[in-house]
């Protein structure tokens, strides 16, 4: 079928029916409703490869994320993806590679394949990825990652609220004995979230409290930094770690030094990743509110697509704690 034949059966121009297909096209509610019916009747589908060559933009977005194989990904994907197809987009989900020119060559090629812009999760500070979108113009938007110099409209949730929340409830418990087992500082939320746990336990009059940072956010980079903190004589009452990653890293270093948790060491991870309240002990971790990360970044992200001139902004989501049985009263 052709939109020709479409045009036919619904009695109206080949343009109008254009229009009428089209998100945004300008058309009558009720013409638009009989194109529609006619076009789902003959089984009509636009030539999306033909669209790329007119516009010189696929009906594509980029979606960048650091780390396919950690479970928090998942949710955030599922979220884009199904406030994307809303509004006739799909997600083209990429991993970048560690060094500066693979970063680059990713950028370069979502572009080369019309993409209408970029969702990046995986930014980090003066990130290769970001100067390359920059410099390309294309519409980007950052999500659970922000930037400093506010270049990009960026979701966010907020570091300094995660981290008061589970110092609260760790002081709350009696625990005095505090290490942060922290995520890289060239990535914001790495950063923040350890600023901002030095910072509240200074404020609490915490003087011995331990950051330990790590060169990424992983299981094995979270055991190998506890293992540094835990195998000591005197080791730290309870953990915070930079995320649910970290904090599994941080479970298998107290199991490999002989201590139970939460009977010698309380812990709390970051993000409530999917499954960790299935982990022995579950899991008490900051929730990140991923669904509303991910709909009003694929939201924002239109926006910048529709208008290029929109203002560049951040929003702030606010975490919540989940209290599980990783954490418990201090001991000692």
């Amino acid at each position: 079928m052709t939109i020709e034949d479409v045009a036919l059966a619904a009695g109206v121009h080949v343009a109008t029916v254009s229009r009428a297909l089209r998100e945004g096209g300008m058309v009558a509610p009720a013409t638009r409703e009989k194109v529609q019916a006619a076009a789902r009747r003959l089984g009509y589908r636009p030539n999306v490869a033909a669209a790329t060559l007119r516009t010189r933009r696929s009906s594509l977005v980029g979606v960048i994320v650091t780390d396919l194989g950690n479970p928090f990904f998942g949710p955030i994907l599922k979220g884009l993806e199904t406030e994307l197809r809303k509004s006739g987009w799909m997600s083209l989900v990429v991993q970048p590679p560690e060094d500066a020119a693979g970063r680059r060559d990713v950028v370069l090629a979502l572009a080369d394949r019309q993409v209408g812009g970029l969702i990046i999760g995986a930014a980090e500070i003066d990130d290769p990825l970001l100067d390359t979108a920059d410099g390309l113009q294309l519409p980007v938007v950052l999500v659970n990652r922000g930037y400093g110099e506010r270049r990009f409209p960026s979701i966010v949730t907020d570091d300094r609220e995660s981290m008061r929340l589970a110092l609260d409830h760790l002081l709350a418990l009696g625990h005095r004995h505090i290490a942060h087992i922290a995520g890289p500082r060239s990535s914001s939320t790495g950063r923040a979230r350890a600023e901002a746990f030095g910072d509240l336990c200074r404020q609490q009059g915490i003087g011995d409290a331990i950051i330990v940072e790590t060169p990424a956010f992983t299981r094995a980079a979270g055991n190998e930094a506890a293992l540094s903190v835990l195998d000591v004589a005197a080791p730290p009452t309870a953990v915070v770690a930079g995320n649910d990653m970290l904090a599994l890293g941080v479970l298998d270093a107290a199991g490999h030094c002989g201590l139970s948790v939460p009977g010698d060491l309380s812990l709390v991870g970051h993000n409530d990743m999917p499954l960790v309240d299935l982990i022995d002990p579950p899991l008490t971790t900051i929730r990140v509110p991923v669904e509303q990360l991910s709909r009003q970044a694929a939201r924002l992200l239109i926006e910048q697509m529709h208008n290029a001139d929109e203002a560049v902004m951040m929003r702030v989501m606010m975490p919540s704690l989940v209290v599980r049985a990783s954490t418990g009263p201090a001991r000692r």
